[in-house]
């Protein structure tokens, strides 16, 4: 599918004007640091006295403690996003309508794991995020289909189907939903690369901004799969077209490193984000990936809002709005999470993207 021009260029002083009032409600860092000093009920009050107050007090009458906090967090960005779309216009609407396109991957991805595992349909329900282009009308259809089969045949004139349909054999024959999930991703990004209006330098930075993403999600496959000692022709399956710093032939080719230290000598002929080296070197003697997996999104999430100041009256403060909003709703998740699980401060802020 080739994404078209849509009527007009977009109403972009009107939208970034609205997205930029909001960027002032996001929380300073100083804020992440102050809840890590509260106990989880202290936080509870906190997010319920927030801009986040209205979701909260809707479910409250349906949730409480850690799950109340999540599923507030979840609407609240759900409704955040679908506003923002609702006010954007012609090319503008085209752009964010894309990238906001990812939310559509996360449910429809929930959905299969939900009928993988046997989860109910409220189970299923709670943890969408219906914040792209699928409805919550269809996503409950979608919710209610009784095999996996079945939902893959729901998303029928959606960019999904055909490549669903086509991991639906690789399903059959392993029953692992990485099938689906690559191909969910793939066609995602594939879509998002195809757009065709780039008319100035804020457009190229959006797209710019998106292969680097693709680089990051594949850097982190690698880091795991190479690890796990997975084959390289299924390790190169899984790799995304459409990198900045990583074309296919490089992928293979670290794909095809023969242990995963000499993977990581590979990795220094690469220009890689800064961050990346002393977290490769915390992995190496912590022996988990999770500093490897937090430097590749600080350093996504720089980008992001480094591009977002130069062109005022563009795409790019409205793409950096987006990604500092998610990264808000992840770190207070992280920090609920964290507290109810009795993990130190320093860990829980190691975790924190800020």
């Amino acid at each position: 599918m080739l994404f078209r021009r849509s009527a007009g260029a977009g109403n972009y002083p009107y939208a970034t004007a609205r997205v930029k009032a909001r960027k002032a409600f996001l929380f300073p860092r100083d804020t992440y640091l102050k809840m890590l000093q509260m106990d989880l009920p202290e936080i509870s009050r906190f997010i319920g006295e927030s801009k986040y107050k209205d979701e909260i007090d809707e479910l409250a009458t349906k949730y409480a403690g850690i799950d109340l906090m999540e599923y507030a967090l979840n609407l609240n960005l759900a409704r955040d996003f679908r506003d923002i779309m609702s006010f954007c216009e012609g090319d503008l609407k085209l752009l964010i309508g894309s990238y906001l396109n990812r939310w559509d991957t996360w449910n429809i991805k929930t959905i299969l794991r939900g009928k993988s595992f046997g989860a109910s349909e409220d189970e299923i329900r709670e943890t969408l995020v219906p914040a792209g282009s699928l409805s919550m009308q269809k996503l409950n259809d979608l919710i209610r289909k009784n095999t996996i089969a079945d939902v893959v045949d729901g998303l029928a004139g959606t960019i999904f189907h055909d490549s669903l349909t086509a991991a639906l054999e690789e399903y059959n024959k392993t029953h692992l939903l990485s099938a689906f999930e690559n191909a969910l991703d793939r066609t995602y990004y594939a879509n998002l690369m195809s757009i065709k209006i780039l008319n100035s330098k804020a457009d190229e930075l959006f797209i710019n901004f998106i292969k680097h993403e693709i680089d990051s999600v594949n850097l982190r496959t690698l880091f795991r799969l190479k690890r796990e000692n997975v084959e390289q022709d299924r390790i190169t399956a899984y790799m995304i077209p459409g990198g900045s710093k990583f074309g296919m032939d490089d992928l293979r080719k670290l794909a095809q490193a023969p242990s995963y230290n000499e993977f990581l000598s590979m990795l220094k002929e690469y220009k890689l984000p800064e961050e990346l080296q002393p977290a490769i070197q915390k992995s190496q003697e912590t022996g988990s990936l999770n500093s490897v997996e937090i430097a590749l999104r600080k350093a996504l999430i720089a980008d992001g809002e480094k591009i977002s100041h130069l062109y005022p009256l563009s795409v790019t403060p409205i793409l950096g709005y987006i990604v500092r909003k998610n990264t808000e709703v992840n770190n207070l998740r992280i920090i609920a999470r964290g507290k109810e699980s009795h993990l130190s401060d320093e860990v829980i802020k190691s975790q924190l993207v800020i």
